[in-house]
């Protein structure tokens, strides 16, 4: 039974950067609904200016914007009011790797050809410092908050290790599950998309969710591969259609019970990101009857045991095989019935309102506090960061004012020689498009 708590009131402060919608906000939302359900006020917000008064704490859900999670402490601090956080942590190393040493053959989507070495080098010193900054602001937000609520103990004890987080701060609060999804109806998605007993892959269809690598992995398989997501990078999506096949089909987002029929049609479930924290959408594949695949770089062992396939994002062949050992192996009988009893939202809050009330309890004890040296990390990293950036436009503008010189000197010839006109008129025009007057 639900125990029912009272004077509590919680303001959750998100990232502002709130596009594209993903699994932090639909799990956010199932958070609250649970706690709302034991009695705890809660209310949502991504606005510095916020009033802080009416709460008893803070929580700050999702560090991937660090300069917004920055801000936040900031106003925490001035305001001396207690918070938490839910980081959503996993280390990027690996994507940074195959970002910052892309060739042609083993990462051409990432590969800057069209760049000298200097600018492709200095294109990952913006990447690099990019993830110093993030480090930085996790530092500064682990080292100022009451508690911290990781949502594996893997995620944990990485936080433990890199960050040095004392480990009575730390928990762990796995995701939930919406019950709904186990009650998908696959004939009713056969007779709207004629597809049944494929491989499934709900997903934002971007690079980080590395979609184009699955691609790539199961195109020479005539089992259909399936997609649902939104794309919100149009250059990414243009890339994974033109390497895709007609056995690729790419359904857009998809209403949940839509979703839910999509994946009790399916038979295997793949998620081979470059990082994935505690997935839904694979502990909803799961809950319907799915094989699981997951990216080596997650929880997904802790979440899912041995009925769970590990595959490396890096390597298109390990998620073919991966993807072919579940699409092989006898459906799931138990995984299930152990979602469904483990991954509750309303056992997921139970540590949230026990962190909650012995802080609102003795809030004075619990402030959070400017330590000088994460402050003067985050500032290094910071001034590093837009000096990088800067250097980077500064360089990109120089050469698309020559790649201008260049076309207007070639537009200048067009329209002096009549005999070359036809020839190089389009290009020229084509050039003058695409570059700036100098």
């Amino acid at each position: 039974m639900v125990q029912v708590t009272s004077n509590l009131r919680v303001l959750f402060w998100t990232r502002r950067r709130t596009a594209p919608r993903g699994g932090d906000q639909i799990a956010l939302e199932y958070t609250i609904a649970a706690l709302r359900a034991r009695g705890v006020e809660c209310d949502v917000s991504n606005i510095l200016s916020q009033d802080l008064t009416p709460y008893s704490l803070v929580h700050l859900y999702n560090l991937s914007d660090p300069n917004s999670a920055v801000a936040y402490v900031d106003r925490l601090i001035d305001a001396q009011k207690p918070f938490v956080v839910t980081p959503i942590y996993w280390p990027h190393q690996q994507w940074l790797d195959a970002r910052t040493h892309a060739t042609p053959a083993t990462n051409p989507e990432f590969f800057l050809g069209e760049l000298a070495d200097e600018e492709r080098a200095l294109s990952a010193d913006v990447l690099r410092a990019q993830e110093n900054m993030a480090r930085a602001a996790h530092q500064l937000v682990f080292d100022a908050a009451a508690r911290i609520f990781a949502l594996s103990n893997m995620e944990r004890d990485l936080i433990s290790c890199e960050f040095h987080a004392a480990a009575e701060r730390l928990h762990v609060t796995y995701n939930g599950i919406d019950p709904a999804f186990q009650h998908g109806d696959a004939e009713r998605f056969f007779k709207a998309y004629g597809l049944r007993d494929f491989v499934f892959s709900a997903a934002r269809i971007e690079e980080r969710k590395n979609t184009i690598s699955v691609i790539r992995a199961w195109r020479e398989e005539t089992i259909p591969l399936v997609l649902a997501g939104n794309a919100p990078e149009a250059d990414y999506l243009a890339l994974c259609r033109h390497e895709a096949n007609a056995n690729v089909h790419f359904l857009g987002a998809l209403a949940p019970a839509s979703l839910a029929d999509a994946y009790a049609a399916a038979r295997v479930h793949v998620l081979a990101s470059w990082w994935e924290e505690a997935s839904l959408s694979a502990l909803e594949a799961a809950l319907a009857g799915c094989a699981i695949v997951m990216t080596k770089n997650s929880s997904a062992h802790e979440y899912f045991g041995d009925a769970c396939i590990l595959c490396d994002p890096a390597d298109p062949p390990s998620i073919h095989d991966a993807l072919r050992a579940a699409y092989n192996a006898p459906g799931q009988t138990e995984l299930a019935a152990q979602v469904r009893e483990k991954f509750t939202w309303d056992r997921a809050v139970e540590t949230l309102c026990a962190a909650y009330h012995e802080i609102a309890a003795q809030p004075q004890n619990l402030l959070p506090y400017g330590d000088a040296s994460a402050w003067k990390q985050v500032s290094s990293s910071l001034s590093e960061l837009l000096y990088l950036r800067e250097t980077y436009l500064n360089t990109l503008e120089t050469q698309a004012r020559k790649q201008a010189a260049w076309a207007h000197e070639l537009e200048k010839m067009v329209i002096a020689h009549d005999s070359v006109r036809a020839r190089w008129q389009p290009l020229a025009r084509l050039a003058r498009k695409f570059s700036p007057r100098p």
